[in-house]
């Protein structure tokens, strides 16, 4: 499913705004950025390409590695951003039907996988590290079709699902405790926490004063929200709306490069000051 790439494209758009402002603040430079140990961006958000997760960080990044040593020494001078790990284990139990106590059950698990990867990320060298939250899940048009009901309780603002946005608000209160037991771990380094939660929340405000489409995908057909999960974007019958830039969903799973580049610019704005930079 498309679900566990639907925030790539937010990390390079966070990266590009990052580097922008890196640049214009003379702030805070760096060489590479690291995607937990699974890709490797340069400076100007260019992928290059990863070898098979699950080895070590110098195997991880041996496209621009030549051992251990040259590694540790790329890595003190590049930014760590452990990517939304695990994000499928929840997208795949929600349309389980999974109930929402044995959803919260999976945060534990979730959340020790990105610590994990975040500290051996530190161990190999990296001394600024990047660890996501996730977006009020409830608001996306894939999960509000598929659990729509008449039950007016069940919504919440932007006629969000609430039971699903509890879930997020659990696992990201969780996320940035075992954070600040890392950075205790590891007082070397840098660990920030980044508010996608809120930076969501940021862009609907800004969407409702330029009067975007909030509700309606761009890309789909059917339904309330435009989203049918068994005739998504990309069929051939599919239409694409003509102004997407005027939506924040783009297909019900993925939100539209607009949105992007809005949570992007506020959460750059916010986390460079915390970076701790010296020069």
């Amino acid at each position: 499913m498309a679900s566990s790439m639907k925030f790539m494209f937010l990390v390079v758009a966070f990266l590009f705004f990052l580097s922008q402002y890196s640049v214009a603040q003379i702030s805070c430079p760096y060489d590479y950025m690291f995607e937990g140990r699974y890709a490797t961006r340069d400076y100007n958000g260019n992928l290059i390409n990863p070898p098979p997760p699950n080895r070590p960080m110098y195997i991880a990044a041996n496209s621009i590695c030549h051992d251990p040593a040259d590694c540790t020494e790329k890595l003190e001078t590049s930014l760590a951003f452990i990517g939304l790990v695990s994000q499928n284990f929840y997208n795949d139990a929600i349309l389980q039907k999974k109930t929402i106590p044995e959803l919260k059950s999976m945060i534990p698990v979730v959340v020790s996988s990105a610590i994990d990867i975040a500290r051996e990320q530190i161990d190999s060298g990296s001394q600024r590290v990047i660890i996501p939250g996730y977006i009020p899940l409830g608001c996306l048009p894939i999960y509000k079709t598929v659990f729509q009901t008449k039950n007016l309780a069940a919504y919440g603002l932007s006629h969000c699902l609430k039971r699903f946005n509890y879930l997020t608000r659990s696992h990201n209160e969780q996320l940035q405790a075992a954070i600040a037991k890392l950075a205790r771990e590891r007082p070397n380094a840098v660990v920030i926490y980044a508010d996608f939660y809120n930076a969501y929340l940021y862009l609907l405000r800004v969407a409702r004063r330029n009067g975007f489409e909030i509700k309606r995908t761009c890309c789909g057909r059917g339904g309330d929200y435009n989203y049918n999960i068994k005739r998504t974007c990309g069929a051939t019958d599919i239409p694409q709306c003509p102004d997407p830039e005027r939506h924040v969903n783009f297909d019900g799973v993925n939100l539209s490069e607009i949105s992007h580049k809005i949570m992007a610019s506020r959460l750059a704005t916010l986390i460079l000051p915390k970076l701790q930079c010296r020069f």
